[in-house]
């Protein structure tokens, strides 16, 4: 058991990672660019970023303490806390891009939302991330993220029903939720006023591309909603079972590596999905591929 512990943990800090990485390099491209930093959705894609970018710090700094082994310190509850900060944050930010989404759609032609957008979404945005980041605190103060020796890390037990039903319910389901009303509201916009005097390849093609628009915006959750029901199956293994059966060791150590898996495969889409910031990735690899074969060939004429 414990070269498998061994194995979860270098897949944790692997996976956190390129997370870390894809986010970063999201953040750095968004910013560095006025014309990006104008774009409103850059930069909600850059927030779902800064998501990622919480989470995956914080589980790199968890996994190395549990790499080392290393006994309980206080900060530990603190890096629990702020991995889960960032994995609500990006919820938060899927539902602002969905709403988003609507607001470009279905009330277009609403000129206060049309020329207010920026400092409405960026407001919005402030109170998501105040939320995720108050919401919290109480699993916080009443020291919810408890400490699991043989894993060497904090987190909320899976034998605490209202640690795990709280942020479940409120941050995670109640976005989701949301999102999954305000799509729906959106594509029966679409449909019925596309169908309005409108050829029917010219319907179906529009309501294609919201489609993958939508979807797109569900990947990250979809991601970490299907990493989920990995700890769900422990917490209602837990509850459900007498007394004497206890959570075996493993079961932190797989499922900090399916969020961590989970959060880089969101990262990567987030940079890729997005045809703006994919294109400056590619020429900057382009650019290094070509300086390298420039290099080698002075070197071998030399």
């Amino acid at each position: 058991m414990f070269s498998y512990t061994i194995l979860l943990n270098l897949l944790t800090l692997a996976f956190s990672c390129v997370g870390l990485l894809s986010s970063m390099t999201f953040i750095f491209i968004v910013i560095s660019s006025h014309r990006f930093r104008r774009n409103l959705s850059l930069i909600l894609a850059m927030n779902l970023s800064i998501g990622g970018l919480i989470t995956c710090s914080a589980m790199l700094n968890q996994t190395i303490y549990m790499l080392l082994n290393t006994p309980e310190d206080y900060l530990c509850p603190y890096r629990s806390y702020f991995m889960t900060v960032g994995g609500l944050y990006i919820f938060q930010t899927t539902l602002l891009q969905s709403f988003h989404r609507l607001r470009v759609t279905v009330f277009v032609h609403d000129r206060r939302l049309r020329y207010q957008s920026r400092q409405l979404f960026s407001v919005l945005s402030l109170i998501s991330f105040s939320i995720c980041l108050i919401g919290l605190l109480p699993l916080l103060i009443t020291k919810r993220f408890s400490y699991y020796p043989d894993a060497h890390a904090c987190y909320i037990a899976f034998n605490d029903t209202v640690g795990v039903l709280y942020p479940s319910i409120c941050f995670y389901f109640t976005p989701l939720i949301l999102q999954i009303i305000i799509s729906f509201w959106i594509l029966s916009h679409i449909s019925h006023r596309t169908l309005v005097g409108q050829p029917f390849y010219k319907t179906k093609r529009r309501i294609l591309k919201e489609r993958r628009v939508l979807f797109r915006l569900f990947i990250p959750v979809l991601l970490l909603m299907s990493v989920g029901v990995i700890y769900f199956v422990f917490f209602f293994r837990t509850i459900i079972s007498d007394q004497q059966w206890q959570t075996p060791a493993y079961a932190l150590h797989l499922s900090f590596s399916g969020t961590s898996l989970a959060t880089a495969l969101s990262m990567l889409a987030n940079l890729l999905f997005y045809h703006q910031v994919s294109n400056v990735v590619r020429n900057l690899f382009r650019c290094c591929i070509q300086n390298k074969s420039k290099h080698r060939r002075t070197i071998i004429v030399i």
